[in-house]
């Protein structure tokens, strides 16, 4: 007996020794991602980076991090992990085939997120579509059109396409031009159009309001006019200048053509006759 139990113990006492290395490598291993996981997010939180990004990058060290750790403790027991690797290997592999469109939408996300070239609450116009930005996800972007449509954009096309962000600069102009009838006084046209620019209250007085005749057309003179607004209030300046003008040429008599069309009609009797 005394053999027997002498050769389990010669042949066995190594394994009880593997077994416990491995269970200290996952217990410390197991504790130690999460410190680090933790340390991480609370650099990237300082770092002002974006939720999304974070929450995207923590999952995947998270994942690398554990699937190592499995290797490490097989490996440790004494089983063979090269077959075990090759088939992790394949298999993210095939995944990442399958999943090729997405993972350019999810690099393209992070791009728009890290690069930040609009952000949630800019007004942007991208393929025909102008609304406010929604919400930035990793696969895609939800933007509102201002007649409440939801409309989402894929950030792998976003990435790849021109789009004019309305919300980048704290100051927008306010581009016009008013037609006004040639027989119309232009010098009194001009100063009621600045007097309505100067009394509104949205109109910012640097850099200086622009009124000029700027066209001589068929059946009217032009008059272009640029004025300086905070981003916030373009549309409301834009449209109270389109009404309060029109007003004020009205009580004083100024035109604003339209077209027409004056048509004749011949009795066919009389020019006969």
């Amino acid at each position: 007996m005394e053999k027997i139990f002498s050769y389990l113990i010669d042949k066995y006492s190594g394994v009880g020794k593997n077994f416990i290395d491995a269970f200290l490598i996952f217990l410390f291993g197991w504790y130690g991602i999460k410190i680090l996981i933790h340390f991480i997010v609370k650099m990237m939180n300082r770092s002002h980076i974006d939720p999304i990004v974070i929450n995207f990058v923590k999952s995947i060290i998270h994942i690398g991090l554990k699937i190592i750790l499995l290797i490490t403790v097989i490996a440790q027991l004494g089983v063979p992990v090269t077959s075990f690797v090759a088939v992790l290997t394949t298999a993210g592999a095939a995944i990442v085939l399958g999943l090729q469109d997405s993972m350019k939408g999810i690099v393209s996300g992070i791009v728009i997120l890290f690069a930040k070239p609009f952000v949630k609450g800019d007004i942007i116009e991208v393929n025909t579509y102008i609304g406010k930005i929604q919400e930035i996800q990793l696969l895609y972007t939800i933007l509102m059109t201002f007649d409440n449509k939801m409309v989402v954009i894929p950030n792998n096309e976003l990435a790849s396409s021109t789009f004019v962000n309305y919300s980048h600069e704290d100051k927008r102009r306010v581009d016009m031009t008013i037609d006004i009838h040639y027989h119309n006084d232009v010098e009194l046209a001009k100063k009621l159009i600045m007097n309505v620019i100067n009394q509104h209250p949205y109109t910012l007085k640097e850099p200086l309001v622009y009124v000029r005749v700027s066209e001589y057309r068929e059946n009217s003179i032009a008059i272009s006019l640029r004025v300086w607004t905070e981003t916030e209030h373009y549309y409301d300046l834009k449209d109270d200048l389109t009404e309060q003008i029109k007003k004020a040429f009205d009580h004083e008599g100024i035109v604003i053509p339209y077209s027409q069309l004056d048509v004749h009609v011949h009795n066919s009797d009389e020019t006969q006759n």
